[in-house]
């Protein structure tokens, strides 16, 4: 019988979920985080596309800008 680390419990409880949006339609998805795990967004269950984003990083003007602008011109830039 594997015994869990003392604070295991107390980590996943402390790990905040992360409210997305998709970026084409809107729809909104809360992901909840496991320690040691990487995050899965998928495609959206609305509308298929697979680009999302952090609700509290977009705000109504960014928001149209990106919902407007055709999908072939939505590129991810090299910083």
């Amino acid at each position: 019988m594997t015994e869990a680390r003392p604070g295991a419990a107390d980590a996943r409880r402390e790990m905040a979920s992360l409210r997305i949006e998709c970026l084409s339609c809107g729809d909104v998805r809360v992901l909840h985080p496991v320690s040691h795990h990487r995050l899965e967004e998928g495609e959206c269950p609305r509308c298929k596309y697979v680009g999302w984003a952090a609700s509290a990083e977009m705000d109504e003007t960014l928001r149209r800008r990106v919902r407007t602008r055709p999908l072939e011109r939505r590129r991810l830039h090299a910083a």
